[in-house]
């Protein structure tokens, strides 16, 4: 194990993975609280579903990268729904199911135009070893962005998540602050597939913060304790999945909610009751 972990702090191409892991666990340690808060877990596993078909379509067009056209595709699904919420009255949970099947099932039919599922199970699970440069650069420029966004318009985004009609009679532009919060949130699980796949990126914006609030009574305290979270499941899971030859992105996964189950435990010890009426 020692030997697994030095490795990444010596070997260039290993540092590079750790670094974009820590990166994308960063990311979305930070916005875990709002998704949970806001009740979005749904929302972010509909995006996360519709990256497959941008990654299908910038296989079809050739390109070496579907990186593009992969944060592109979420980054308008999710401006799409957006788009959708202000004008209809269909529940969101409605609009989402819309979304996640429409998205995945383009997705399928790009990936029979492409005559054949290659490199599908790293989008679908995960391709941490995969991760290079330009995937460095892109995840350190999104965990600046979702740390930007948190620290100036946090308060503003917990608002919207009590309650909307409140926020509108404080002021708060609402559909300026979903818009962009649903943006931010399209591009961190876009990026975060990279990492731990499209089937569990979504794990990483639920559990860090549901794991927090076990242990927490304060909303920074959750904050705090999410991104504490996140990065402890990202740096366990690689670790461990480099010393057991497993792979990372599920163990990242598998860590997280080990840590939750414990901190579920462990709720009594902090003053929270074992049950929620």
């Amino acid at each position: 194990m020692p030997d697994v972990i030095l490795g990444y702090f010596t070997d260039g191409w290993q540092a590079t993975i750790l670094a974009c892991v820590v990166l994308a666990c960063l990311s979305s340690g930070v916005l875990s609280p709002i998704v949970v808060s806001s009740r979005m877990a749904f929302f972010s596993d509909a995006v996360a579903h519709s990256t497959l078909a941008g990654v299908a379509l910038g296989m079809l067009l050739g390109f070496g990268s579907p990186t593009t056209t992969m944060i592109g595709f979420a980054v308008v699904v999710a401006l799409l729904i957006a788009t959708l919420r202000q004008y209809t009255t269909l529940s969101l949970d409605s609009l989402l199911g819309v979304a996640m099947a429409g998205s995945l099932a383009v997705g399928v039919l790009l990936y029979h135009r492409t005559k054949g599922y290659s490199d599908l199970h790293g989008y679908l699970f995960g391709a941490v070893s995969l991760l290079g440069t330009q995937d460095l650069v892109i995840l350190a420029a999104n965990a600046v962005l979702a740390l930007v966004m948190v620290g100036l318009f946090a308060n503003r985004f917990l608002l919207l998540a009590v309650s909307r009609p409140l926020a509108q009679a404080r002021g708060v532009p609402v559909a300026r602050y979903e818009y962009l919060l649903i943006v931010v949130l399209g591009l961190v699980v876009a990026v975060g597939v990279r990492a731990v796949g499209l089937l569990m990126v979504n794990a990483l914006l639920i559990v860090p913060a549901a794991t927090s609030r076990n242990v927490t009574r304060t909303v920074a305290g959750m904050f705090w304790g999410s991104v504490l979270v996140a990065l402890a499941s990202g740096l366990i899971g690689l670790f461990g999945a480099g010393w057991l030859g497993l792979t990372e992105g599920p163990s990242i996964v598998v860590v997280a909610v080990v840590l939750f189950i414990v901190s579920q435990a462990l709720r009594p010890l902090f003053g929270h009751q074992v049950a929620e009426a």
